[in-house]
């Protein structure tokens, strides 16, 4: 009787036949995806190259750029100083009486002189800071002081357009113990800003107010203004360089556009942040966040500085009920983005 069954020869080779075609699948599998991997590492190569060349490309335009309107700026500054002091003796009848006809033509060339000059130094200062060349001079600031020279400094522009100043009343209570460590003369300069925006922006016979907050470890300070506001979807780009808010009259109202785009980077510097939000009933609110330490030796309660101006602010609160600035991190969160954090 013949036996069916394979011989051992016949099962070895076919178990080997068998084991091959595996291992020869296995290996054209591994060929291909080792294929398509080298493909991948040698696009991600190229792309890697394409960056970095991009990235030299724009190192080396923004130095032109910044190489070119520090060059542009200064040599425009030093002209149109010599045009404004020209037109300011012209127009100030020194050297002979004008028509009226003529003097309003000088005013406008004065005017627009100034602007000019006003643009090419806030060029430069924001050419400083963005190289580093802009250095903090840190020391212990007291923000009440600044606060009151800076209203001091702004009394006459108020004045002129019909706006008063003031101080909340629950910023009197915290301010005379407000110190903090940072450049007073830039801290200075974010207020006065800032405070200008306010009365630019305000319609004649309202308030400007300053609120301040005491969280841990920070201070919190506030220009709310019952102008017209801004937009939205503006809360953000209105820090960015030449931006503003397209009103039908911004352009009679002055400014370079770079005003806020100086105060974000000085508050940058000292390691704060700054953001804008509406009001709940009308305007807008410009808020500085700046890091704060408490000292042992800080003066409790603080004297302001005697001067021959105006007054300082009256302790008013003209506001209306507003949300609290302990921690904006709430309100950037509803708006789904952070805003300017450093």
């Amino acid at each position: 009787m013949v036996s069916l069954l394979p011989t051992p020869s016949v099962v070895f080779s076919g178990a080997l036949l068998i084991s091959t075609g595996t291992v020869l699948v296995a290996y054209i599998k591994a060929q291909k995806t080792i294929h398509e991997l080298v493909t991948k590492l040698e696009a991600a190569r190229q792309r890697q190259r394409d960056d970095e060349r991009e990235l030299t490309q724009r190192s080396a335009l923004d130095s032109l750029k910044d190489e070119f309107v520090s060059t542009v700026s200064h040599e425009l500054r030093t002209p149109l100083t010599s045009i404004r002091g020209a037109l300011g003796l012209l127009s100030s009848g020194v050297l002979g009486t004008v028509d009226a006809k003529a003097q309003n033509l000088l005013r406008i060339a004065l005017t627009n002189t100034e602007r000019l000059i006003r643009l090419i130094n806030d060029i430069l200062h924001l050419a400083r800071m963005a190289s580093g060349r802009a250095v903090l001079q840190v020391r212990r600031c007291s923000l009440p002081v600044l606060i009151h020279q800076a209203t001091e400094t702004m009394s006459a522009m108020a004045d002129a357009a019909n706006i008063k100043l003031a101080i909340t009343p629950s910023a009197s209570l915290v301010l005379p113990s407000v110190f903090f460590d940072g450049d007073s003369d830039r801290i200075l300069q974010v207020l006065t800003n800032l405070l200008s925006n306010a009365i630019k922006f305000s319609p004649a016979a309202s308030t400007v107010t300053i609120d301040v907050e005491t969280p841990p470890e920070a201070l919190i300070f506030r220009i709310c203004d019952q102008g017209r506001g801004i937009p939205e979807d503006q809360l953000e780009s209105i820090f960015e360089r030449f931006k503003q808010v397209e009103y039908s009259d911004s352009r009679h109202r002055g400014g370079t556009g770079l005003g806020l785009a100086i105060c974000r980077s000085i508050v940058q510097q000292h390691g704060g942040t700054i953001w804008a939000q509406r009001n709940p009933v009308k305007g807008v609110s410009m808020c500085v966040r700046l890091p704060r330490q408490q000292r042992t030796n800080d003066a409790t309660q603080l004297e302001l500085p005697q001067t021959s101006g105006p007054a300082a602010p009256p302790l008013i609160d003209a506001r209306g009920p507003m949300p609290s600035l302990s921690d904006p991190r709430p309100f950037l969160r509803d708006r789904g983005k952070v805003a300017h954090q450093s």
